[in-house]
């Protein structure tokens, strides 16, 4: 019979370690269909889920749950925790920071060296800095609430300040968002 056919329980009554993670990838695989995570791919969560499946194989208790179920429920929390790690504000900050670093490799040597970084001082070069001017006919106000919640400012932190209600805050900060998704 072929490993492929065998179920869970089958596979760990083998010992057959090997077999067991891979039909544990392709379970995995079909789970992650669809979904995305922040920052990570999903081979990358797959490896992750085969790591966390291998290091609780040695916690297994066949008197508490099927091999099938107790891994199904390793999946289940391992993508959980990945969900987590993404949403995560540091991930968060890292996956939205702007990319200031020109990543396409050239093939033909003539172009190298040509734009490759922007930012960066090369010989007969000046460093520029550059600013992106988010006026996108936002109000006065839009304009301060923007820049105050750009510089980390919570919506109390700044209803505070303005003296509003944080309900207005999260009002206006939808109406700005509107905005920037039509620009």
């Amino acid at each position: 019979m072929i490993a492929k056919d065998l179920g869970f329980e089958e596979l760990y009554g083998l010992g057959d370690i090997d077999a067991l993670l891979e039909k544990a990838q392709e379970k995995c695989e079909l789970k992650l269909r669809g979904k995305k995570f922040a920052g990570m791919e999903k081979e990358d969560v797959v490896q992750e889920v085969l790591i966390k499946v291998h290091k609780s194989l040695s916690k297994y208790d066949s008197s508490k749950a099927k091999m099938s179920t107790y891994i199904e429920h390793v999946i289940e929390n391992m993508v959980k925790d990945c969900y987590k790690k993404c949403g995560t504000e540091k991930n968060l900050i890292l996956v939205n920071a702007l990319e200031l670093e020109d990543s396409y490799e050239w093939d033909d040597e003539a172009f190298q060296g040509y734009g490759a970084h922007v930012g960066s001082v090369d010989a007969g070069y000046m460093a520029v800095d550059m600013s992106i001017d988010v006026s996108i006919t936002f109000s006065a106000r839009e304009k301060e609430i923007f820049e105050l919640r750009t510089q980390g400012y919570e919506f109390v932190d700044i209803a505070d300040k303005l003296g509003v209600t944080k309900a207005r805050i999260s009002q206006i900060w939808k109406g700005i968002k509107a905005k920037y998704d039509q620009f």
